[in-house]
């Protein structure tokens, strides 16, 4: 199995973003492609596409407000990230039917893949943890979310079958 690649690893200070004004699924998707874009090289077309194509497929809602975009795109190099920490929530199709306001979107290496469902896997157990979320939604800034997903990773344990 690949090797899931913490959160705290991909994300600097200046890939999450806070009270983000976005008001559709659709505007986010598209800040996050042109955020991905700058942080990537590669051109926001190509990264709002393979997200959108993604989402075609069933959202990437996983309920109590969270949604975790992903995609892997051919030629990116390295995985990427962005985390939004949304003003107001927005629509995004949950199966619990709540709005989200906290979005973790990751881009990933198509010929990686293995790799992005195993940090899926460990970003989604690790956000069901309703204090990290509380803290989540009510840290002051960027640095500080970034030390709450630092913290919650180095906490993380892997399961019996990824160890």
């Amino acid at each position: 199995m690949a090797e899931a690649i913490s959160l705290a690893t991909i994300l600097r200070d200046d890939d999450v973003l806070l009270e983000s004004p976005v008001d559709s699924k659709t505007a986010l998707l598209t800040a996050a492609a042109e955020h991905l874009a700058r942080t990537t090289g590669l051109a926001s077309d190509i990264i709002l596409r393979a997200l959108t194509d993604r989402e075609k497929l069933g959202s990437t809602a996983i309920g109590r407000g969270i949604a975790v975009p992903h995609a892997g795109i051919e030629g990116l190099v390295a995985p990427a990230g962005v985390v939004f920490r949304l003003a107001r929530p927005i629509e995004f199709e949950a199966s619990d039917s709540n709005p989200v306001d906290l979005v973790f979107v990751l881009v990933w290496p198509s010929d990686k893949r293995s790799g992005l469902l195993a940090t899926l896997g460990g970003l989604c157990r690790t956000l069901r943890a309703e204090t990290l979320l509380r803290d989540i939604r009510n840290a002051a800034d960027s640095t500080e979310i970034r030390q709450i997903v630092d913290q919650a990773a180095a906490g993380a344990t892997p399961r019996p079958s990824e160890s």
